[in-house]
This record gives C-alpha cells, structure tokens and sequence, in this order.
C-alpha cells in the first residue's frame, strides 16, 4: 500500500499519551483499519502487513506501556483500559467505525474494543489470539512464574543471533530486523533489553488473567459484529489435551467452543508461527482485505435492500 505516513498523539481517557503511526492512501478513502501488537511489541511491528494491504486508511498503535507510548509502572493495564484506549484513537483519528485487527494480547484488546463499543467497530481480526486465556496453564501466580520474560542484557549482536535461531529464522529478512527493532532499547552498559520491561511485561498480564473471551464474543455475536480468527500451529492444532499438552489442549477446545458462533469464521494456518505477521505478512495482509471487503459488501447489500424496500 502506497501511503503518506504521519505520528499522532492521543491522550487517552486516563491522560495517557499513545502514539500512533496513520498511514493515509492517497486514492479514496475506504473502510479504515486499526492495528494492535501483542504484548512486549510495538507498532513498528505490523509494518511487513501494512505494506502489503491494499489502499485504505490504516493506523498502528504503541499501546499503553509499550514502545513510544506512556509507560507508567502504576497505569490501569486491564482489557478495559487498553479496550477504551483503541476507542480513544478511533476518536482522534475521526473514524466513526474501523475494522480492529489484533495479534496475540492485541487480540484479546480488539476483542474487548468490539464488545464495550459495537457501534464504533465494523469487524473484527484476531491473529492467533483472543479465543482462549493463559489463565488455563493455572492459578495467577504458576501462570506468571511460567510467562515471565528474560531480562536479557545481551549485546545487540547476540540478540539478532538469538532472534535468528528461533521460529522466524527461516523468514528472516531486513525487514523483520526492521520490524522488531524498537521492541528494544539499549542500557547504560551497551546491552539490549526489552523496551517493555520485566515489570510492565506482567503488569500486563496480569490484565490478560482476567480476560473473559467467551463473554467478549457473546458480545460480539449478540451485536452482529463479525469476528474472524486466524488460528496458527506449526502442525495445525493438537486432536486432544495430551497432544501438545494442556496448554494446547486449552486453546483447542477454546476455538472449537467459539467456532460455533454464528458470527466466527476460523482460519487455521498449519505450519504459521505465532508471529505470523513477520512470518507470512501477505497472507496477514490478504486476511484483513478480505474481512474489510466482506464488510463492505454486506453493508452495500444491506444498503441496497433498504433503498428496494422503500420503493414497494
């Protein structure tokens, strides 16, 4: 997508400043689409996708805590905070409604967005998030020992190897690096650590623990509000709780339950990895045209339908 670029600050219900990234086609205007990363991430993350999107109005948020964003250890972190937050932007940017796109925690976000303000929110994308809870790994405090970060402190060098060694090695590019870079930040002594920090990382969380994902769908449903969700396993999902182990097993039985709504439509993506926007962006990209053409054309018919009854 071929667009001027603009930072935006937003002041937040709260008084916290978020950034955001607005990337403006210079054609006409279309349904707009709001992105959100997941946690630890920034907004620089979805760049790979938003190149590969077709023209329409998009904006990427640093989300409260994160990246360029406020980053106050004591800030509300709940999905009600973060879920007014992506309301908040909408606000700003003057969109009366957007399709919300969401990775991981992001997910979970643009879920909770979709459920306190259906009016404001066209659609819906969860990528590989938002259907299913940590909680299920266990109560609060086994939950928080096992999803504790690494503090890191290596050298930048050693980092990019680490990076390059995981799940996004055979995907790796410059423009990943790119991508992933603000995620970083440098301390006194040359050494690379996460921008989010240890603390805030699990304050987060802690947000997340409290997530209800069958309550935000019900929601959603109940307002028509459509939900796509695109699911990723390196083998596609494990067929029991043993298979994968009881994490796995959780999550399965989270999206076969949620994919009997009638407003869900599940994408599962055999052989993606969890940050499939860095891995595949094109198909992250042909996903969210898709959703926002669906959109679309069911309000062409539904406007079409109107105009017909009228003339009876």
């Amino acid at each position: 997508m071929a667009a001027s670029v603009r930072d935006l600050q937003v002041t937040t219900a709260d008084g916290l400043a978020l950034t955001a990234s607005v990337h403006e086609p210079g054609g006409p205007d279309g349904m707009p689409v709001l992105l959100l990363h997941g946690l630890s991430q920034q907004r620089r993350f979805w760049d790979p996708v938003v190149t590969r999107l077709r023209a329409r109005p998009v904006a990427a948020i640093d989300q409260r805590g994160h990246g360029e964003s406020d980053t106050p250890l004591e800030a509300d972190y709940s999905l009600d905070a973060c879920g007014r937050d992506a309301i908040d932007v909408l606000d700003a940017l003057g969109w009366s409604r957007a399709v919300i796109v969401g990775h991981s925690w992001g997910a979970s976000v643009a879920l909770r967005a979709a459920a306190m303000a259906p009016g404001r929110v066209a659609a819906v994308a969860l990528i590989d998030g938002g259907l299913w809870s940590p909680a299920a790994l266990g109560d609060r405090a086994q939950v928080r020992r096992q999803l504790t970060p690494p503090a890191l402190g290596v050298p930048e060098d050693a980092l990019w190897a680490m990076v390059r060694q995981g799940d996004l090695g055979s995907s790796w590019s410059d423009e990943v690096q790119a991508a992933l870079t603000p995620t970083f930040s440098t301390d006194d002594e040359g050494l690379m650590r996460t921008r989010i920090g240890v603390e805030r990382h699990l304050r987060v969380l802690d947000g997340l623990l409290d997530a209800v994902p069958a309550a935000d769908l019900e929601a959603c449903e109940l307002a028509g509000t459509p939900v796509w969700a695109a699911v990723c396993g390196p083998r596609g999902l494990p067929d029991s709780a043993e298979d994968g182990g009881p994490w796995q097993g959780a999550r399965r039985d989270a999206v076969d339950a949620a994919a009997r709504r009638s407003n869900l439509l599940v994408h599962r993506w055999s052989g993606a990895i969890h940050d499939v926007p860095l891995q595949w962006p094109a198909l992250v990209a042909g996903l969210i045209d898709s959703l926002v053409e669906d959109v679309a054309g069911a309000a062409s018919g539904a406007a079409t339908a109107g105009t017909d009854g009228g003339t009876e």
